[in-house]
């Protein structure tokens, strides 16, 4: 089930800190949220090709149409994460250090007991130059401890092309009593990396079953310059109540190839191959389960030929 408390969180952080702290930034503060990820960069971006206007021969790529709506599931994930932060992007801090900058602590907008608190340091190097940068967005209740709710880590001196990592922690909602009912009550870690070709980003969601409609599983994602890519996923099969892991690989143009598992209860079964063009069509099935719908529940199941997969794949 989708949480909709992380946008609703930022919201509130958003307003708070926009009520309270307005102003103009310095070069310095600016240094400083240059090192906060956007949103953009962290998306999944899987291609989703041309619509084809004809039946298919073998029939339609159900996996990689998965692993499209999964992008999307993962992306929203993403924003809902990043919309914290993105609250302290264009305010001036409450308070400034040589090598740190603060905001707050204010009273959470929804939740009057509970005070927010953001803070971002910078390390430096021994040519006094920027390497690492910590920032953390914390709640405590009453007078209470500060726990995290956000905690993000960057190496670079800009988002956009350095290595960097963002937690939020869903069980310190859930202590502060600004969770929602469908929150799990679990950390999702975001890990990336933009500082070369590909650009890599994992979701991380181990540590427990469901968050953003996403089941447990490390989505993670590698995007090339040129558009083809790499995408390792999960989902649930509905029509046949197994859980598939996928490797998926794909061109620009949405053309591509998958192996994946089918954990059906107690017995997994794999490998299966497909091969499909841009428009979504399958071209090659090495299925020796017949866990592809075309395979008609006939074992072993090898449709199309191998030779119409997209080279260099």
């Amino acid at each position: 089930m989708r949480s909709d408390s992380s946008p609703g969180l930022a919201s509130g952080v958003a307003t708070l800190i926009l009520a309270c702290a307005c102003g103009n930034l310095s070069n310095e503060d600016i240094a400083f949220v240059e090192a906060i990820p956007q949103k953009q960069q962290l998306h999944v971006q899987v291609p989703q090709g041309a619509t084809s206007q004809n039946l298919c021969a073998i029939g339609p790529a159900d996996i990689f149409t998965s692993a499209k709506t999964t992008g999307v599931s993962i992306n929203a994930g993403v924003d809902a994460i990043l919309a914290l932060v993105d609250a302290i992007r264009t305010v001036t801090p409450t308070s400034r250090g040589e090598d740190s900058r603060t905001w707050g602590p204010f009273a959470d907008k929804d939740h009057p007991d509970v005070r927010i608190k953001v803070v971002m340091v910078r390390e430096l190097d021994a040519t006094l130059t920027p390497w690492r940068w910590i920032y953390t967005i914390a709640g405590a209740k009453a007078a209470g401890p500060f726990l995290p709710v956000l905690e993000g880590e960057f190496f670079g001196a800009q988002a956009r092309n350095g290595i960097g990592r963002v937690t939020l922690h869903f069980e310190n909602t859930t202590t502060l009593g600004i969770n929602k009912p469908t929150d799990p009550a679990f950390p999702a870690r975001i890990y990336y990396d933009l500082s070369g070709d590909p650009h890599t980003i994992s979701l991380d969601l181990t540590a427990g079953v469901n968050a953003f409609g996403l089941i447990s599983f490390d989505y993670w994602f590698a995007g090339y310059a040129d558009g083809h890519g790499q995408f390792d996923y999960a989902f649930p099969d509905p029509k046949n109540g197994c859980t598939n892991f996928v490797t998926t690989f794909f061109n620009a143009q949405g053309a591509g190839r998958d192996v994946f598992r089918a954990r059906c209860g107690a017995i997994t079964y794999g490998d299966v191959k497909q091969c499909w063009d841009p428009g979504g069509c399958l071209t090659f099935v090495n299925d020796p389960f017949a866990l592809t719908a075309a395979c008609l529940g006939i074992t072993p199941c090898l449709l199309g030929s191998v030779a119409q997969c997209p080279a260099g794949l």
